[in-house]
């Protein structure tokens, strides 16, 4: 079958090469990244425990396939060589049997099957019960073999939980702490939380990972929220940075627009600042962790400290996710025209300092997951989960189409300080590690 022929070639670590041919004749093999298709749908296949459990899941109309988009990917290099990729499918609305998922390697129909993670009994509450995951919305997994999970507590548009950070061990798959935000923290029914970015301050082997911070990204009324876990306390902080800006809130991917007028979107760190940007927005913007981690900056209001938010510079395209590697470089896929691009932060924000790397545009389209992963060979990964959410939003999505995708590129070319782009992108300058 097709899907199972891609997973099969696409996880294999064969790396991509290619030759250029020019008036002068063949040129001697050159090496090219590009980003590979891993794993895609037309739509979303679950699986379920036991088939009476999805036939209770469809009676009561928590089993319906169209209304399944998902969001984020984060990928887990295992002991045994196997990776395992999660994903979340948030409760935009009913219907979403369970909205954190490993991927199997059986494939359906549409595509490879679903499980729920940790285990289906996490999941069948709908926001009935408070103490399950409501609607996880995305994910991250530290360098202590452990992942956060945030869910808004969202269904539709009621918030029927408050928004929760989860901490599993990924040994055991089982609940290490859960922080349920306080009410000075958000804003019910005007919240939605979607984005943490996660920093061990004491990693492994030296560090226990007992001081960790987390910044988790408030899409809807536009603001940050700082989570200490080791004080197990968190505050909120907004700035007139993270606002949509109206000049943006029409977006154009492959010819279709919509409307979406989403404020701080994306959160990457790099032990020193925090980077982000709105989703209607070109700008990409910093502050200080060290501004952001003193709960005493804050106490006067969440608008304090509002001289330490700096405009890094803007793009000519808004774009969505990010993702950061150990070398500082930012990573994006631009809308309009769709390009994955490549900035480090070491070097002012302009275009003459973005790196295009290679990639079909039909394959990325809006990417709403990003993350870098180190494999067991020591090199990062760049992992990306595209949708086309311009035809989720225009009601156009054809599940006779692939829809959604899981992709990987290695980084190995770019942190090493070269890469390939094809002809018309060598002109780019390229990416050097700090």
């Amino acid at each position: 079958m097709e899907h199972l022929r891609l997973l099969l070639i696409a996880l294999s670590l064969t790396l991509a090469h290619s030759a250029y041919n020019s008036a002068g004749g063949p040129r001697p093999p050159r090496p090219v990244r590009t980003v590979e298709p891993l794993l895609q749908w037309q739509q979303l296949e679950y699986g379920f425990p036991t088939a009476q459990d999805r036939q209770d899941a469809q009676t009561a109309g928590n089993l319906v396939p169209e209304n399944g988009t998902p969001i984020d990917v984060q990928a887990q290099h295992m002991a045994n060589g196997m990776v395992r990729v999660f994903t979340t499918i948030p409760r935009f609305a009913n219907g979403i049997p369970y909205t954190l998922a490993t991927v199997s390697d059986q494939v359906g129909g549409k595509g490879p099957l679903l499980q729920p993670y940790p285990s289906y009994s996490w999941h069948n509450g709908h926001g009935e019960n408070c103490d399950l995951i409501t609607s996880a919305f995305r994910v991250a997994i530290t360098e202590c073999h452990q992942m956060w999970v945030i869910d808004s507590g969202i269904i539709g548009t009621d918030q029927l939980c408050p928004p929760q950070l989860l901490q599993f061990d990924l040994k055991t798959d089982s609940l290490l702490h859960r922080y349920r935000f306080p009410n000075d923290t958000y804003i019910p029914r005007g919240s939605l939380f979607i984005t943490p970015s996660v920093l061990v301050q004491d990693p492994p082997p030296r560090g226990t990972c007992s001081r960790t911070m987390i910044y988790i990204a408030d899409v809807n009324y536009h603001g940050l929220v700082v989570y200490d876990h080791q004080a197990n306390t968190a505050w909120r902080a907004e700035n007139r940075f993270m606002y949509p800006d109206p000049d943006y809130g029409r977006h154009t991917i492959a010819d279709e627009s919509f409307d979406l007028m989403d404020g701080l979107f994306s959160v990457n760190n790099d032990k020193r600042n925090l980077y982000f940007h709105p989703l209607a927005s070109v700008g990409e913007y910093a502050v200080p962790l060290s501004v952001l981690n003193r709960r005493e900056n804050w106490a006067s209001g969440v608008e304090a400290m509002a001289d330490q938010f700096k405009l890094l510079g803007r793009r000519k395209s808004e774009c969505a996710a990010s993702a950061i590697d150990s070398m500082n470089n930012v990573y994006c896929v631009t809308f309009n025209p769709i390009k994955l691009f490549v900035w480090n932060v070491n070097t002012p924000y302009s275009s003459r300092n973005f790196g295009a790397l290679p990639a079909k545009s039909e394959d990325l389209q809006f990417v709403s997951g990003m993350k870098v992963v180190r494999n067991p060979a020591g090199y990062e990964e760049l992992w990306l989960l595209s949708n086309r959410f311009q035809k989720i939003s225009a009601g156009t999505l054809n599940s006779n189409e692939v829809n959604f995708r899981i992709l990987r590129r290695k980084l190995d070319d770019v942190q090493g300080g070269v890469f390939f782009a094809s002809d018309d992108e060598l002109s780019n300058r390229l990416v050097f590690k700090p």
